[in-house]
C-alpha cells in the first residue's frame, strides 16, 4: 500500500527579526492594531498590549521578545497583527495577537519542502519554538502555540 503524501497549507507570516510558518487554520485573521490599549506599566517586555477584537479584549503578544529577551523594541508602532486561534479550548482567551509585519502567504508544506535546519539542535530550542526549519530553502521557525498561551495565562 502507498504512503498519502500528506499536505498541509501553512501561512509564512513575515516577522521583523524571523519569518514564521503557521497551519492555516491557526490563524483566524490579520488585523490592524487600532482601537487598541497599551500594555500595563509592569508589563513583560513581549506583551504589547491589547487589541479591541470583535467584542473581545486580546493580548498582543511581540513573538520575537519572547523567543529572545534582548530583541531590540519596537522601532515604530506596530500596525498588524495575526489573530490567533487559540489550541487549549480556554474560554476566557479563545484568540491572541501575535505581532506581524507584513500580509502571510499560503505555502503548501510536503515532505519533500521542509526538513529541520538543524536536526541535533531541536532540544536546545526555546520553549516557544516547535521547530527551527527549511521551508523551500527559507529559514522560518514554527511556534509552539500551545506554550504561547499558557505563557499568556501565567504571565497576563
Amino acid at each position: 500500500m502507498a504512503k498519502k503524501n500528506q499536505e498541509i497549507y501553512s501561512l509564512i507570516v513575515p516577522m521583523r527579526g524571523t519569518t514564521m510558518l503557521i497551519p492555516n487554520k491557526a490563524l483566524a485573521e490579520i488585523a490592524p492594531f487600532i482601537d487598541s490599549e497599551p500594555p500595563p506599566k509592569d508589563h513583560k517586555i513581549w506583551h504589547l498590549g491589547y487589541l479591541n477584537w470583535r467584542g473581545s479584549r486580546l493580548p498582543v503578544i511581540s513573538f520575537e521578545h519572547i523567543v529572545d529577551d534582548d530583541y531590540p523594541p519596537l522601532d515604530r508602532r506596530l500596525k498588524m497583527v495575526a489573530i490567533i486561534n487559540t489550541q487549549l479550548g480556554l474560554k476566557e482567551t479563545p484568540y491572541f495577537g501575535i505581532g506581524v509585519k507584513g500580509i502571510p502567504r499560503l505555502g503548501l508544506v510536503t515532505k519533500d519542502s521542509i526538513e529541520h535546519r538543524d536536526a541535533k539542535n531541536i532540544a536546545q530550542l526555546d520553549d516557544s519554538i516547535k521547530a527551527d526549519v527549511l521551508f523551500n530553502n527559507r529559514e522560518m521557525l514554527i511556534p509552539d502555540i500551545k506554550f504561547i498561551e499558557k505563557l499568556i495565562k501565567e504571565q497576563l
